[in-house]
């Protein structure tokens, strides 16, 4: 996935699959008025889910950065649900960095990488210039880009094409502890069918089988259980990131278990962060205050929550993956 074969084109001339749930009306076109409120959504959004404001001083400081090339952002990749949100929350932290949660003109241009109906030269300036409108429109402290987007995690080649000093830090949780905070969202549930929500990506809520989903499988994934729809679902992003092990640098890649960053914060951000080279002494205190403040009720809920058929489901599905994880 570091290129794309596709010509040039612009977001109004992009053809959209029938199959897809992103066929429906009006939402997926983006020309014209839509186009723009895409970008005014994205950074409204990163501005709300900001919880680190930075003093007007830092936020300045941050805009004038801005008119710079983006150097060495940080892309956190996963699963859904798998502790991305909190670890991007962690690095929130940073003095020297700006986090943005889940900007939704990049998940919408995700998708269309993936299906290659996009070029790369494309990519690269639609995401160039959100990351400097995102530094301009929603600043952080500091001027270090760092994004929480697991959509990324199927075009983490290209995006190492559009930035090649890009560091990706990637995580891993148990696929049952996966599979029961994904069903407490609407966003695959047979119950959200019809409701006519969507979620930032563009997908309509329900049992829709996003652009990741085997198109062979397509029928199964929307006919079968909430359950089995769920751990699918961390199956084929797992399945992506030890791909990822094996396709990208060894030097651009930290892999952590959301246990591990749970039960051992300290250590865990003193080794992230020496991988990211931000070894400022305030710096690793106060990312790793911040890690501290986890709770590890949220490991290991399955062992109440699921029954002997539930885990039948989770080990027709994926099993072999579990084991081989050491989540048995």
């Amino acid at each position: 996935m570091s290129s794309i074969a596709s010509p040039d084109v612009s977001p109004a001339d992009i053809p959209i699959d029938p199959r897809s749930p992103l066929s429906g009306p009006p939402v997926v076109t983006l020309h014209g008025a839509r186009y723009w409120y895409k970008w005014y959504g994205t950074v409204r959004l990163c501005r709300k889910m900001r919880r680190v404001h930075p003093h007007p001083t830092a936020a300045l400081r941050t805009r004038m950065a801005a008119l710079a090339p983006v150097r060495k952002p940080v892309f956190i990749l996963g699963c859904p649900r798998s502790g991305t949100t909190f670890l991007g929350e962690v690095l929130e932290h940073l003095p020297s960095a700006s986090y943005f949660f889940e900007p939704p003109l990049l998940k919408y241009y995700t998708r269309l990488i993936y299906q290659h109906q996009i070029s790369l030269a494309h990519a690269r300036r639609v995401y160039r210039a959100c990351f400097r409108t995102l530094l301009l429109g929603a600043p952080g402290n500091g001027r270090r880009v760092i994004e929480k987007n697991p959509n990324h995690t199927w075009i983490a080649g290209t995006l190492r094409a559009i930035f090649p000093d890009a560091r990706f830090i990637i995580l891993t949780r148990d696929g049952r502890d996966t599979a029961l905070s994904l069903m407490n969202k609407p966003w695959h549930l047979q119950e959200s069918q019809g409701s006519g929500r969507r979620e930032p990506g563009g997908y309509l809520e329900g049992p829709h089988p996003h652009f990741y989903i085997e198109p062979e499988r397509a029928a199964e994934f929307a006919a079968t259980s909430n359950l089995h729809r769920c751990i699918w679902i961390w199956r084929r992003h797992t399945e992506q990131i030890e791909k990822l092990r094996e396709s990208l640098p060894d030097d651009c890649q930290f892999h952590l278990r959301y246990e591990t960053l749970i039960r051992q914060p300290e250590e865990t951000v003193s080794r992230m962060l020496d991988f990211l080279g931000e070894t400022d002494p305030e710096s690793q205190h106060r990312v790793a205050e911040a890690a501290r403040q986890a709770r590890d009720t949220s490991i290991g809920r399955w062992q109440k929550r699921m029954s002997l058929n539930d885990l039948e489901v989770v080990t027709r599905e994926a099993g072999p993956l579990m084991e081989r994880l050491g989540y048995t």
